[in-house]
């Protein structure tokens, strides 16, 4: 019995000591469960509050380098972000200011070590394990994790780093990954919401560009509507199929037939169309549909009220983008009184040619027996006469004299122009006649200033007529200008309208505005001993040769006659 209470205390000795022992040890661990408990609250309130908010991608990222640095206890974690074997920090729990922006290179670091594996890996310490890749300096341990994308796609990683060497567990192992994953999921919405926002500003784009190209046309077909509403001539528009779409208000004032009529029967033009013209215009119009061929045709329609007009109607096909006849369009014009006037001008210059052979007749008629006048007059001059006579004579041969030239410049003026045609130098022509010009009477005193160009001027005309257009244009500004007064001659090069032009310059007395469109017609002088065909016949030389003749005259720049010569440019 004695031994039975021994053994039973002994066992309660045990016993105590193994419950001590197990209290001693419970003890011990409480604060690590807890602290395990209390980072396992913390990581659910992490993870609860992570919400990835569309395109704030920054700082969601920005809290998941922070909340991995914050429940494993590290001193640094970033996201990187890799891009064709170079990386960037795309967040970091710590401010890096302005390196933040600045990229690495991948190769040999723990970064590309986890992007080639795809899997979390961790360094206790890395200046023992160097192999796998090195940390930033400073840092020993490492843990990180991929990010990977739903697709496979690896696109960086979840890093964290610590001073001193550490060890990780499972479950931290497991937390970088949870982040990682987030942070994956987080990137590849915020990349399908950049890519759904490219395709909305293209579509919406788009729809502004159709929006306003249709308000373009809209606009455009209005304005076209109310030129063609407000132009004379008549524009017609038929569809591919013949039927008549579109006819311009000016048709019933053309036809006389009203336009409601031809959008009933589009064969109401035709029809109008007299007999002789009728089939020329209709295999025309039908051409128009089979072989997309065009027509510019003049015939006569018979009007409702029996009036006969004459219409050029000019139509073309419009071709679809699939070289399909779309619609077939035309502009018709009643030309009758053009052809009308035509006529009369035909009659007009038929009339002038015979002015101008009777003018050429008359001259001849009386230049002969004036120059009887003259020879005689000429005679008598050699005489000894009285002063009184002698003064009546000398009054009597300027008469003549003048009369001769008189008659001279009218069939100059009278014959028609014709031009003998050669390269003609103008910058050696006016070198040339003003050297002999400045010895003249008209030039003496007067100071002529000639501006040659550099280069060569060629006009393809007639150098003795060109060489009259210098003489009559010189010597009316030298008979312009006192002595002393300066006249200034110059050419430029129009290579625009690929023309030469002439100018020159004299600053006497300005030309009164009412004169100055008149005085290139016949007999129409400023000078009191001028006839008034000088300006005439320079006017039609230099029309003769495709140029054109403009006078400006005002009290600052003085009088200024410009002729304007096509250039050869061969």
């Amino acid at each position: 019995m004695k031994y039975l209470n021994r053994l039973y205390i002994s066992i309660l000795k045990v016993v105590k000591v193994f419950l001590n022992g197990i209290k001693h040890n419970i003890s011990a661990l409480m604060p690590q469960y807890r602290a395990n408990i209390k980072r396992q609250q913390r990581t659910l309130e992490v993870l609860s509050s992570l919400s990835y908010r569309t395109g704030e991608l920054k700082g969601y990222l920005r809290l998941v380098a922070s909340s991995v640095s914050e429940l494993l206890d590290l001193d640094w974690a970033i996201v990187t972000l890799s891009r064709e074997g170079f990386g960037g920090v795309a967040a970091s729990s710590i401010d890096l200011g302005d390196a933040a922006e600045q990229q690495f290179e991948l190769h040999g670091t723990l970064s590309e070590s986890v992007m080639n594996s795809g899997r979390c890996l961790f360094v206790e310490n890395t200046s023992i394990f160097k192999d796998l890749g090195e940390t930033p300096e400073g840092y020993l341990a490492y843990l990180g994790a991929p990010l990977r994308l739903p697709n496979g796609e690896i696109i960086g990683t979840v890093c964290s780093f610590n001073r001193r060497p550490r060890k990780f567990t499972r479950e931290e192992m497991s937390l970088v990954e949870i982040f990682a994953e987030r942070a994956a999921t987080a990137i590849d919405n915020y990349n399908l919401y950049q890519k759904q926002q490219e395709i909305n500003l293209a579509l919406q784009s788009e729809i502004n560009d159709r929006q306003e190209a249709e308000q373009a046309l809209r606009k455009s077909e209005e304005q076209l509507r109310l030129i063609a509403e407000n132009l004379e001539p008549l524009v017609w528009l038929y569809s591919h199929d013949g039927k008549p779409i579109y006819m311009s208000p000016m048709f019933e004032k053309v036809w006389g037939i009203p336009v409601e009529q031809w959008y009933e029967d589009g064969s109401v033009c035709l029809n109008a169309v007299i007999s002789e013209d009728r089939e020329m215009v209709s295999i025309a119009f039908k051409n128009l549909f089979l072989d997309s061929s065009s027509y510019d045709l003049e015939y006569r329609i018979i009007r409702p009220d029996g009036g006969i007009r004459i219409i050029r109607d000019q139509a073309f096909p419009i071709i679809d983008k699939n070289g399909q006849i779309y619609r077939v369009a035309g502009i018709a014009e009643d030309i009758t009184h053009r052809q009308q006037e035509q006529q009369r001008t035909i009659k007009a210059m038929e009339r002038l040619s015979e002015i101008g052979e009777l003018a050429t007749t008359i001259i001849h008629e009386v230049r002969n027996p004036l120059t009887t006048v003259l020879m005689g007059l000429n005679y008598f001059y050699r005489m000894e006469l009285p002063e009184s006579a002698r003064k009546r004579l000398t009054l009597a041969l300027d008469e003549a004299e003048r009369l001769k030239r008189l008659l001279n410049e009218i069939l100059l003026y009278a014959k028609h122009e014709v031009i003998q045609p050669v390269p003609v130098d103008m910058n050696k022509l006016a070198m040339e006649y003003i050297e002999n010009i400045s010895s003249a009477p008209v030039a003496i005193g007067k100071q002529i200033v000639f501006e040659p160009m550099p280069e060569s001027l060629i006009v393809f005309g007639d150098k003795d007529k060109l060489t009259q257009v210098l003489i009559n244009l010189l010597q009316n500004a030298c008979e312009a200008v006192p002595a002393g007064e300066k006249i200034s001659v110059s050419f430029s090069s129009l290579t625009s309208s690929r023309q030469i032009c002439l100018q020159i310059q004299n600053r006497g007395t300005p030309i009164p505005s009412d004169i100055l469109p008149n005085l290139t017609k016949p007999f129409m002088t400023t000078k009191p001993d001028g006839n008034g065909l000088g300006l005439a016949i320079v006017k039609k030389i230099v029309e003769a040769h495709g140029g054109k003749l403009e006078i400006e005259s005002s009290a600052i720049a003085g009088t200024i006659v410009s002729v304007l010569l096509p250039m050869d440019t061969n």
